[in-house]
């Protein structure tokens, strides 16, 4: 019986560390999608079009410029969450 105990145990804190990474995992995999969509797109039509590098280093562009407005966006809802806990445990005193 302690056998299944120990397992159901170490089941139940690695489904923890997985729900707590989740959300990380999740911006890194947004990040990375998002520049490699961009650079990918811009490197097929320079293919198409015969314009290689062009359309490419626009493509790496403007997909560090989704990865600035997305890291932007992370960094505003964490400091709106930041602001709400100070006010509420203001609040609390």
């Amino acid at each position: 019986m302690k056998v299944r105990k120990k397992s159901t145990e170490a089941t139940s804190s690695i489904q923890e560390a997985l729900r707590a990474l989740g959300p990380y995992m999740g911006l890194g995999l947004q990040l990375a999608l998002g520049m490699a969509f961009f650079a990918v797109g811009g490197y097929l039509l320079d293919r198409w079009l015969g314009t290689l590098p062009w359309l490419t280093l626009v493509g790496v562009v403007l997909g560090l410029v989704a990865v600035v407005a997305k890291l932007w966006q992370v960094n505003a809802q964490l400091q709106r969450r930041s602001q709400r806990s100070k006010h509420d445990g203001a609040h609390k005193k």
